[in-house]
């Protein structure tokens, strides 16, 4: 057995003589879910989290899935296979190595053609494709063990489904744990602006600080009496790879305790136009990761 991803596959190697040629032999290979059936829960939740992720959802959105996510979607896994690959009996007595080197090649082709057809199935597998090189690379290795006769191929499940909860492995998303530690931060107040909004705005020293939930996103500062746009701020930190609601938080505590260490380390650009109030930012004319 060897897995791609959240499906298990069962791998069957024979080597039989051709039924269309007397003076060739034939290798067979097959690839068997060890469930036929798969039930996957969370679904959902998982487009929501890849919304939320790409800047397209708010965090409310994603924690309504979270709470509605019941349904359940059975998926039915077919064989891979059988590939046949012929080859003539003299090239395995009188050329070991050439005819290695094609079984070999089959191998690799057979492989990745059963991590193609688990890719069907993208609620399964990863769609990183240098991870999903990596799973051929597993059922290459797979498919030599059972030539080796050191790997035996179980029966496929027919009756019982396999169940799969897809939300329980987004738990160690980084955006996600970012944005959980924004609730850990901010007042219950200001996490619901960020559910709703994508934001997160504050008042100290008679100024509206408005942090918006994107990488390297500018901070919009209003006069809290006239209501009038002052500036807006452009704080980088050093760590490229900062989840943008780490950003928030960072962002947060500095207009929150140390403000003039915010104007110091922001770059100012020109005042945000109009009126401040609490409506929601227009999404248009703007990307989420710009």
């Amino acid at each position: 057995m060897i897995r791609t991803g959240y499906l298990r596959w069962e791998i069957e190697v024979e080597d039989t003589r051709s039924a269309v040629d007397r003076d060739a032999r034939e290798i067979v290979f097959l690839a068997r879910p060890s469930y036929r059936r798969v039930v996957v829960r969370g679904r959902a939740h998982q487009e929501a989290v890849e919304r939320f992720v790409r800047g397209e959802a708010g965090y409310g959105e994603l924690l309504r899935r979270a709470r509605s996510d019941r349904a359940e979607t059975e998926l039915t896994i077919p064989d891979v296979g059988p590939r046949r690959f012929r080859y003539s009996e003299s090239d395995r007595a009188e050329r070991l190595r050439y005819w290695m080197e094609k079984v070999q090649r089959e191998a690799s082709a057979f492989a990745h053609e059963v991590v193609r057809v688990a890719s069907g199935f993208p609620q399964l597998v990863i769609a990183n494709p240098s991870v999903r090189a990596g799973y051929a690379r597993l059922v290459e290795a797979e498919i030599h063990r059972v030539i080796e006769g050191r790997s035996q191929p179980a029966a496929t499940n027919q009756n019982e489904p396999m169940r799969v909860d897809v939300s329980a492995d987004l738990t160690g998303v980084p955006e996600l744990v970012a944005a959980e530690l924004v609730r850990d931060v901010v007042e219950p107040k200001e996490f619901a602006e960020f559910c709703t909004y994508d934001r997160v705005t504050i008042t100290h020293g008679g100024l509206h600080y408005r942090i918006p939930r994107r990488t390297h996103g500018l901070i919009e500062v209003w006069d809290a009496q006239t209501l009038r746009g002052v500036a807006r701020l452009c704080v980088v930190f050093q760590d490229p790879g900062m989840p943008p609601s780490d950003e928030v938080v960072m962002k947060y505590l500095l207009a929150k305790h140390n403000p003039d260490l915010l104007w110091q380390l922001g770059v100012r650009f020109t005042a945000p136009t109009g009126r401040f109030d609490g409506a929601p930012p227009r999404r248009m004319g703007w990307s989420p990761r710009s």
